[in-house]
């Protein structure tokens, strides 16, 4: 190689290396012989066919490159170590083969003899790979104890003369679990043979080979068996989840929940893989909790995410940051659900409570545990299709209802509210708005749970504004699935003198109010027709779960007496027992007629229908008392016409 040659290799090797700078020190550098006959001849001012001349020979004669043809162009490879050398990618490690796939395999029955059932001592259960190898054996191995089973069937040996059949082998399906044992016709085989011995084809005729098949149809099967229910899958998807929808979802739900691995997290009815969660801390928890309590009250995973971490729906990531900030929410003992399908709502520790304190929770769960007991008649007036249908229920407003702001969890507010995204949900929050009088009330659902009843809370400020007890109230859905709207119907200016509740003094008594609804006149705790009421005791709410003492105190305070002194009668209707029944605590009509039914004390009365008799036991009392008692000089009653009177009588 001349110096003119060498120089010229040289500067083509440290214009090439200085192109894969950055390449790996045995990487190939590439570069077309055009590309560097171009730039040597613009550079020297020399005529290219000669430029082309001296790289060839400078190129082909130097051992840092190798001259390659690719698409019938002419190319030179080198690298930053000098010649290109191309790595040898033969594996001679030959241990992995001899371990999946071994000379002499043991014989095996099936997987159990591979893999180990035994328990291992790791805390945290890991899953178990098997190689396709010993996979393949063991398929093997059911295919061979199959064919075994079928006994083979030996055909008459053909007469002299006869033609030789060639039969031809039919092919063994495994029958499926799941579909029944077919027998085909006879099947007609025509086959060509020729006889031994003889140059001419044999004339042969259709031999008949009756074939059973114990196996599906040669096409696929488009039927799976969930839990012994069979769902065909040809059918459109609508279809299968209309009808299938619950079972598939309840058997994927348990499927995710029996992965030791919890690859995939659920909340609610959503689903998402747990590699792609977006991580909150502490920090981030702590900003929110004081956000819903700055806000003082429980506040949509919407609101929260545009309020504090700026995100909108038109963002490609949003539902993965939403359902992460959900899941990572219902992990925190801090923070509780209280939204529906649809509205994720979150509260916290430290948020005032919805509804009035005067019933505790415990109390009120007790007193409307008549409506899971079987005495819930809410859907006499309207059915469930009805409720479904026009999206609203209408109801009358009792004492109770009114003086504390809440509403049994009956079964037409069951099929008209949403239902609990989780199995121990214990509430939800609900916005109530007045389209009469644009206001919004929060209302607390509380679900049902064990053997107390499930009521609504928070409406007490606005039945005290706008109604009074036996008001006609319409509770009705609207686009929003965590909005309802409550109305009233409207009437002319009425002012009545009617039942409060002084809580002060702790007792019943009459007072004039104005209201402008239409309401049930069997309801209107009217001095004029129950002037008797504010007789009533108000017990406790822990006495007020007591329903055959209420019924007793209820009987002898509206009740007309009669009989004798030691032993006194009392009439009372159904009415007057219903109306102030539900000044003390709620009751439907069922169960407070199964009540008066079942209680020893109280007969109907033959004389009226609709009427009772109540006759309270007689009290146990000394000897010595009853002396006494019978010593006593008869004292006057004192009435308005003598000029003195009871306070009764006011």
């Amino acid at each position: 190689m001349t110096a003119t040659t060498g120089t010229l290799a040289d500067e083509v090797w440290r214009l090439m290396t200085a192109q894969g700078i950055l390449f790996a020190v045995d990487a190939p550098i590439r570069q077309t012989l055009s590309n560097l006959v171009e730039f040597f001849a613009a550079r020297l001012q020399r005529d290219p066919d000669s430029v082309r001349a001296e790289l060839e020979a400078a190129l082909a004669a130097d051992e840092r490159f190798t001259r390659e043809e690719i698409n019938g162009q002419v190319v030179f490879v080198t690298s930053r170590q000098g010649r290109y050398v191309p790595r040898d990618t033969t594996d001679t490690h030959t241990f992995k083969q001899r371990l999946y796939e071994p000379e002499k395999p043991l014989p095996i029955d099936d997987l159990s003899v591979v893999v180990s059932t035994s328990r291992p001592a790791l805390t945290t259960v890991e899953p178990v790979y098997i190689s396709d190898y010993w996979i393949e054996q063991a398929r093997l191995v059911a295919a061979a104890k199959a064919a075994e089973q079928v006994a083979p069937v030996e055909a008459p040996a053909p007469a002299e003369g006869a033609p030789v059949v060639v039969e031809q082998p039919v092919a063994e399906v495994k029958p499926s679990p799941a579909v029944a044992e077919v027998a085909t016709p006879p099947v007609e085989v025509e086959t060509t043979a020729e006889v031994v011995g003889s140059s001419e084809p044999a004339v042969t005729e259709p031999v008949a080979t009756e074939v059973a098949l114990t196996s599906e149809p040669a096409e696929p099967s488009t039927v799976i068996v969930v839990e012994g229910v069979a769902i065909d899958l040809r059918r459109s998807p609508a279809e299968i989840v209309a009808e299938h929808g619950s079972l598939l979802e309840r058997v994927l739900t348990e499927r995710l929940e029996q992965d030791p691995l919890r690859r995939i997290v659920s909340f609610g009815r959503l689903h998402y893989p747990e590699a792609n969660l977006v991580s909150f801390g502490k920090n981030d928890l702590r900003k929110i909790r004081d956000y819903i309590i700055e806000r003082n009250e429980p506040l949509l995973d919407t609101e929260i995410i545009a309020d504090l971490y700026y995100h909108n729906p038109r963002q490609p990531d949003y539902e993965a940051f939403r359902f992460s900030l959900n899941y990572r929410l219902s992990r925190e003992k801090d923070f509780e659900f209280v939204g529906v399908e649809g509205a994720n709502i979150w509260s916290t520790k430290g948020l005032p409570s919805i509804g009035s304190k005067r019933v505790k929770a415990a109390e009120m769960g007790q007193l409307t545990s008549y409506l899971i007991e079987g005495f819930d008649d809410s859907l006499a007036d309207q059915s469930v299709e009805s409720i479904v249908a026009s999206g609203s229920v209408t109801r009358f407003l009792t004492f109770f209802e009114w003086e504390y702001g809440v509403l049994p969890l009956d079964a037409a507010m069951t099929a008209l509210l949403p239902k609990p995204v989780f199995a121990d949900q214990r509430s939800a929050v609900l916005r109530f708005d007045s389209p009469q009088h644009f206001s919004s009330y929060l209302v607390e659902v509380r679900y049902p749970t064990g053997n107390r009843g499930g009521w609504l809370q928070g409406l007490e400020d606005f039945f005290h504004e706008h109604l009074v007890p036996g008001a006609l109230i319409t509770i009705s859905r609207t686009d929003v699935v965590n909005v309802f709207a409550i109305s009233y119907e409207e009437a002319d200016e009425m002012t009545a003198r009617l039942l409060t509740f002084d809580e002060k003094k702790n007792k019943f008594a009459f007072a004039n109010l104005t209201f402008y609804c239409m309401v049930d006149d069997d309801l209107l705790p009217e001095q004029n027709r129950y002037g008797k009421l504010r007789n009533l005791k108000a017990f406790s709410m822990g006495e007020r779960r007591k329903a055959e003492m209420i019924l007793e105190h209820v009987c002898e305070t509206m009740g007309e007496r009669s009989g004798s002194r030691d032993q006194p009668v009392y009439r009372v209707t159904f009415d007057d027992v219903f109306m102030a029944y539900n000044v003390l605590r709620p009751a439907s009509r069922s169960f407070l007629q199964a009540l008066l039914d079942s209680h020893p004390s109280v007969a109907a009365d033959p004389a009226a229908p609709g009427s009772f008799l109540f006759t309270p036991p007689p009290a146990e009392r000394g000897a010595d008392e009853a002396e006494d008692e019978e010593d006593l000089p008869i004292q006057p009653t004192l009435r308005r016409r003598s000029g003195r009177y009871i306070e009764d009588d006011e």
